[in-house]
Protein backbone atom coordinates (compact mmCIF):
# COMPACT_ATOMS: atom_id res chain seq x y z
CA UNK A 1 0.00 0.00 0.00
CA UNK A 2 2.95 2.61 0.95
CA UNK A 3 4.35 2.12 -2.41
CA UNK A 4 0.98 2.54 -3.79
CA UNK A 5 0.58 5.96 -2.38
CA UNK A 6 4.27 6.59 -3.67
CA UNK A 7 3.61 5.90 -6.99
CA UNK A 8 0.09 7.91 -6.83
CA UNK A 9 1.75 11.00 -5.64
CA UNK A 10 4.32 10.93 -8.10
CA UNK A 11 1.85 10.17 -11.01
CA UNK A 12 -0.77 13.17 -9.82
CA UNK A 13 2.72 15.42 -9.93
CA UNK A 14 3.18 14.19 -13.44
CA UNK A 15 0.08 15.98 -14.04
CA UNK A 16 0.41 18.52 -12.23
CA UNK A 17 3.61 19.28 -13.93
CA UNK A 18 4.19 17.21 -16.88
CA UNK A 19 8.10 17.61 -17.08
CA UNK A 20 10.61 17.14 -14.74
CA UNK A 21 12.64 20.45 -13.50
CA UNK A 22 15.89 20.83 -15.50
CA UNK A 23 17.37 20.89 -12.29
CA UNK A 24 16.04 17.49 -10.73
CA UNK A 25 17.64 15.91 -13.73
CA UNK A 26 20.97 18.12 -13.13
CA UNK A 27 20.96 17.09 -9.86
CA UNK A 28 20.43 13.42 -10.92
CA UNK A 29 23.32 13.04 -13.06
CA UNK A 30 25.55 15.14 -10.86
CA UNK A 31 24.77 12.35 -8.19
CA UNK A 32 25.67 9.99 -10.93
CA UNK A 33 29.08 11.09 -11.24
CA UNK A 34 29.84 11.76 -8.01
CA UNK A 35 28.96 8.00 -7.30
CA UNK A 36 31.18 7.40 -10.27
CA UNK A 37 34.00 9.66 -9.51
CA UNK A 38 34.10 8.12 -5.86
CA UNK A 39 33.72 4.65 -7.09
CA UNK A 40 37.23 5.27 -8.99
CA UNK A 41 39.11 7.26 -6.09
CA UNK A 42 38.13 4.46 -3.93
CA UNK A 43 39.87 1.97 -6.64
CA UNK A 44 42.38 4.09 -7.08
CA UNK A 45 43.07 3.92 -3.25
CA UNK A 46 42.50 0.37 -3.01
CA UNK A 47 45.30 -0.69 -5.78
CA UNK A 48 47.58 1.44 -3.48
CA UNK A 49 47.09 -0.47 -0.74
CA UNK A 50 47.41 -3.12 -2.45
CA UNK A 51 50.76 -1.87 -4.09
CA UNK A 52 52.20 -1.07 -0.38
CA UNK A 53 51.56 -4.65 1.12
CA UNK A 54 53.58 -5.61 -2.05
CA UNK A 55 56.42 -4.12 -1.55
CA UNK A 56 56.27 -4.41 2.17
CA UNK A 57 55.54 -8.60 1.67
CA UNK A 58 58.92 -7.93 -0.79
CA UNK A 59 61.06 -6.29 2.08
CA UNK A 60 59.68 -8.72 4.60
CA UNK A 61 61.66 -11.30 2.61
CA UNK A 62 64.33 -9.34 1.83
CA UNK A 63 65.43 -8.56 5.46
CA UNK A 64 64.61 -12.16 6.58
CA UNK A 65 66.75 -13.66 3.55
CA UNK A 66 69.65 -11.69 5.06
CA UNK A 67 69.20 -12.29 8.54
CA UNK A 68 68.70 -15.94 8.33
CA UNK A 69 71.83 -16.49 5.99
CA UNK A 70 73.88 -13.83 8.25
CA UNK A 71 72.84 -16.32 11.39
CA UNK A 72 73.74 -19.42 9.51
CA UNK A 73 77.26 -18.26 8.23
CA UNK A 74 77.93 -17.40 11.43
CA UNK A 75 76.81 -21.37 13.30
CA UNK A 76 78.98 -22.48 10.03
CA UNK A 77 81.99 -20.45 10.83
CA UNK A 78 81.74 -19.46 14.99
CA UNK A 79 80.79 -20.38 18.49
CA UNK A 80 78.52 -17.64 19.45
CA UNK A 81 77.55 -16.72 22.65
CA UNK A 82 75.58 -14.42 24.19
CA UNK A 83 76.73 -12.38 27.92
CA UNK A 84 73.18 -12.73 29.27
CA UNK A 85 71.50 -16.08 27.41
CA UNK A 86 72.47 -19.27 28.31
CA UNK A 87 74.56 -21.27 25.49
CA UNK A 88 71.12 -24.30 25.29
CA UNK A 89 68.78 -21.17 25.42
CA UNK A 90 70.96 -19.70 22.75
CA UNK A 91 70.69 -22.79 20.31
CA UNK A 92 67.20 -23.18 20.65
CA UNK A 93 66.02 -20.31 19.77
CA UNK A 94 68.77 -19.85 17.01
CA UNK A 95 67.46 -23.36 15.47
CA UNK A 96 64.04 -22.87 15.39
CA UNK A 97 64.49 -19.47 13.62
CA UNK A 98 66.83 -20.90 11.05
CA UNK A 99 64.58 -24.64 10.85
CA UNK A 100 65.27 -27.87 10.14
CA UNK A 101 66.41 -28.07 6.61
CA UNK A 102 68.57 -24.90 7.08
CA UNK A 103 70.35 -26.15 10.59
CA UNK A 104 71.20 -29.73 8.28
CA UNK A 105 73.43 -27.62 5.59
CA UNK A 106 74.89 -25.55 8.84
CA UNK A 107 75.95 -28.96 10.47
CA UNK A 108 77.57 -30.66 7.00
CA UNK A 109 79.24 -26.52 6.70
CA UNK A 110 80.85 -26.24 10.06
CA UNK A 111 84.60 -25.60 10.24
CA UNK A 112 86.71 -28.21 12.11
CA UNK A 113 86.78 -27.16 15.63
CA UNK A 114 84.01 -25.74 16.60
CA UNK A 115 82.39 -27.89 19.50
CA UNK A 116 79.25 -29.19 19.79
CA UNK A 117 76.11 -26.98 20.78
CA UNK A 118 73.43 -28.85 22.77
CA UNK A 119 69.27 -27.25 23.37
CA UNK A 120 68.08 -27.39 26.73
CA UNK A 121 66.50 -30.94 26.53
CA UNK A 122 70.39 -32.06 26.24
CA UNK A 123 69.69 -33.11 22.70
CA UNK A 124 72.60 -31.90 19.69
CA UNK A 125 71.31 -28.68 17.59
CA UNK A 126 74.60 -28.04 16.09
CA UNK A 127 77.07 -30.92 15.61
CA UNK A 128 80.27 -30.64 16.23
CA UNK A 129 82.62 -28.89 12.93
CA UNK A 130 84.25 -31.33 10.62
CA UNK A 131 84.28 -28.95 7.29
CA UNK A 132 87.30 -26.83 5.45
CA UNK A 133 86.86 -23.44 4.19
CA UNK A 134 86.38 -24.74 0.88
CA UNK A 135 83.67 -27.38 1.69
CA UNK A 136 81.95 -24.48 3.30
CA UNK A 137 82.25 -22.49 0.28
CA UNK A 138 80.86 -25.33 -1.80
CA UNK A 139 77.56 -25.36 0.47
CA UNK A 140 77.03 -21.85 0.18
CA UNK A 141 74.56 -22.08 -3.06
CA UNK A 142 72.55 -24.54 -1.13
CA UNK A 143 72.60 -22.73 1.74
CA UNK A 144 71.07 -19.68 0.41
CA UNK A 145 68.71 -21.87 -1.15
CA UNK A 146 67.68 -23.65 2.33
CA UNK A 147 67.43 -19.70 3.35
CA UNK A 148 64.87 -18.79 0.76
CA UNK A 149 62.71 -21.80 1.22
CA UNK A 150 62.72 -21.39 4.90
CA UNK A 151 61.85 -17.11 4.41
CA UNK A 152 59.23 -18.01 1.61
CA UNK A 153 57.04 -20.16 4.12
CA UNK A 154 57.58 -17.59 7.10
CA UNK A 155 56.69 -14.99 4.86
CA UNK A 156 52.93 -16.37 5.23
CA UNK A 157 53.15 -15.32 8.65
CA UNK A 158 52.11 -11.49 8.31
CA UNK A 159 48.77 -11.21 7.23
CA UNK A 160 47.84 -9.89 4.32
CA UNK A 161 45.59 -6.62 4.42
CA UNK A 162 42.29 -7.08 3.76
CA UNK A 163 40.41 -5.68 0.68
CA UNK A 164 37.34 -7.12 0.98
CA UNK A 165 35.92 -3.50 2.19
CA UNK A 166 36.97 -1.71 -0.89
CA UNK A 167 35.31 -4.46 -2.83
CA UNK A 168 32.20 -4.41 -0.57
CA UNK A 169 32.14 -0.24 -1.16
CA UNK A 170 31.86 -0.93 -4.81
CA UNK A 171 29.19 -2.83 -4.81
CA UNK A 172 27.18 -0.63 -2.99
CA UNK A 173 28.04 2.10 -4.48
CA UNK A 174 27.26 0.26 -8.19
CA UNK A 175 24.28 -0.88 -6.32
CA UNK A 176 23.22 3.18 -5.56
CA UNK A 177 24.28 4.23 -9.04
CA UNK A 178 21.71 1.50 -10.60
CA UNK A 179 18.93 2.95 -7.84
CA UNK A 180 19.91 6.52 -9.19
CA UNK A 181 19.29 5.18 -12.88
CA UNK A 182 15.89 3.90 -12.20
CA UNK A 183 14.96 7.07 -11.08
CA UNK A 184 16.32 8.91 -13.85
CA UNK A 185 14.33 6.70 -16.51
CA UNK A 186 11.17 7.08 -14.18
CA UNK A 187 11.70 10.84 -14.20
CA UNK A 188 11.99 10.89 -17.96
CA UNK A 189 8.69 9.52 -17.94
CA UNK A 190 7.42 12.43 -19.49
CA UNK A 191 9.60 12.14 -23.21
CA UNK A 192 7.79 8.94 -23.51
CA UNK A 193 4.01 9.70 -21.80
CA UNK A 194 1.53 11.86 -22.75
CA UNK A 195 -0.77 13.64 -20.57
CA UNK A 196 -3.81 11.29 -21.87
CA UNK A 197 -1.47 8.20 -21.27
CA UNK A 198 -0.56 9.34 -17.43
CA UNK A 199 -4.00 10.19 -17.04
CA UNK A 200 -4.37 6.50 -18.03
CA UNK A 201 -2.55 5.47 -15.49
CA UNK A 202 -3.74 7.76 -12.91
CA UNK A 203 -7.17 6.35 -13.72
CA UNK A 204 -5.72 2.58 -13.36
CA UNK A 205 -4.30 2.81 -10.01
CA UNK A 206 -7.66 4.49 -8.82
CA UNK A 207 -8.89 1.16 -10.05
CA UNK A 208 -6.28 -0.84 -8.16
CA UNK A 209 -6.81 0.95 -4.74
CA UNK A 210 -10.48 0.18 -5.14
Amino acid sequence: MRMLRIVHILLFASLAACTTPPEVKQALAAKDQAYLENEQLMQQYRELVGNINSRHAQWFRYIQTRLKLDLALQWATTNPRLTDIPDTTLADDDAEVLGADVLAVINAMRLTSLPERKGSNGQPLFQAGSGDMNHLIQQIPELISRVEQRVASDSNAPHAVDLTAFDQYRTNVEALRRINGIIKQYLDVDVTLGRSETQSLADALHTVRR
